[in-house]
């Protein structure tokens, strides 16, 4: 009898240790609203940290970084030029392709890009025309 009541106890215990680190793993962290331990999270193409060039642009803003980050409510825009740092406006997102607009100077500058794997590629369109952007994931979410 003394043998029974011990596997039990040992089983409970087990299915106790069980069922809470599901419901843990599951849960969010308190700290930064990511999941704890145990949990996948789905990554997607746009997502991340993008080294980018512009074909033509003027001197200056040839060269940046893109920071694209998914949020509950859609996603965020940032972008480094140089010592300048400008956040998109009017993000839309369908698939992989991201759409948005940035002051530049004073100007709004149309962005349409589309992520393929690890390279980005599309256009701005502005008063002076349209120019070609190509660039390289650098930064993974996640």
């Amino acid at each position: 009898m003394k043998n029974i009541i011990m596997k039990s106890l040992g089983i409970v215990v087990l299915a106790t240790i069980f069922l809470n680190t599901s419901v843990h793993a599951n849960t969010p962290d308190s700290g930064n609203g990511m999941f704890s331990y145990g949990t996948t999270v789905l990554k997607d193409n746009l997502s991340g940290g993008w080294a980018y060039s512009v074909e033509d642009a003027p001197e200056g803003y040839k060269k940046g970084f893109l920071l694209i980050i998914k949020e509950d409510n859609g996603y965020k825009v940032q972008i480094q030029v140089g010592n300048a740092t400008m956040l998109g406006e009017n993000v839309s997102v369908k698939k992989n392709t991201i759409s948005f607009k940035v002051q530049v100077e004073g100007e709004s500058v149309s962005v349409v890009l589309t992520a393929n794997g690890s390279k980005i590629s599309g256009t701005s369109t502005s008063s002076a025309g349209v120019l070609n952007i190509s660039g390289t994931k650098s930064l993974s979410a996640g």
